[in-house]
């Protein structure tokens, strides 16, 4: 039976490059976003393709992620908590960095991953190892120092300490939790000189999420914190 992969923010940049990948390895993708009527181009994928089910979903609501949970057709095996945002790009004196635009780069970048594992829990497959993968920032470690988008790096680093906090919860569990940082992609956040694609930052998740399997769950946090900074890591 083929896996089943839950992607978040399916509609654009990384995640629908996540999206098309998975198609083209015959996974089933349950692909997420909070308007999927506008989102033409994901749409366009699931004409005459069984293995897609597109599912309206807010990260930020459980009552969203419960509702959208309604839909899913299968146990899910790999959860991709994609779904991010930036809306200040500015140090700490910059406009953009007003109260309204810190709740939401933090209820959707830290909110959204944890209610979305705390809701859809009961839709991961238990029999086998399932995986929650969190995608993270380089912004989010102490090694990127800048002076610059504060609010987005505060929210990244809350992630990373929320997934190795989470990770510890499902020790005993065929779960397996990490973060991944998907190198600097040319997206709406990354913009026009960032150094990879969609397309190569996605076949490096991809290949990852499929093909660990075995490893020590803690020593596996510690590496990719220290070492997911290494570019060629998604190149491919």
């Amino acid at each position: 039976m083929k896996k089943t992969i839950l992607i978040t923010g399916a509609n654009r940049g990384i995640g629908f490059a996540l999206t098309k990948l998975c198609l083209s390895k015959d996974l089933y993708v349950e692909a997420c976003c909070r308007n999927p009527d506008n989102s033409h181009e994901l749409n366009n994928l699931s004409n005459n393709n069984p293995n897609i089910n597109i599912t309206k979903m807010d990260v930020t609501s459980s009552k969203s992620i419960l509702k959208a949970s309604e839909n899913f057709k299968n146990e899910i095996d790999i959860l991709v908590c994609n779904a991010g945002v930036n809306n200040g790009k500015g140090d700490i004196f910059s406009d953009e960095h007003n109260e309204n635009a810190i709740m939401e780069v933090m209820m959707v970048n830290v909110g959204g991953p944890f209610l979305t594992i705390q809701n859809l829990y009961k839709n991961l497959k238990k029999k086998s190892t399932s995986k929650i993968i969190i995608i993270s920032s380089l912004m989010g470690t102490q090694t990127h120092l800048s002076k610059n988008a504060p609010i987005y790096r505060a929210s990244k680093a809350a992630a990373n300490n929320l997934m190795r906090t989470i990770s510890n919860h499902f020790l005993n569990e065929n779960i397996i939790v990490s973060s991944y940082h998907p190198g600097w992609v040319r997206t709406d956040m990354g913009g026009v000189n960032a150094d990879i694609s969609t397309e190569e930052s996605a076949t490096g998740l991809v290949n990852h999420f499929l093909n660990y399997n075995n490893l020590i769950l803690e020593n596996f946090l510690i590496m990719m914190e220290s070492h997911f900074h290494y570019r060629s890591f998604f190149k491919s």
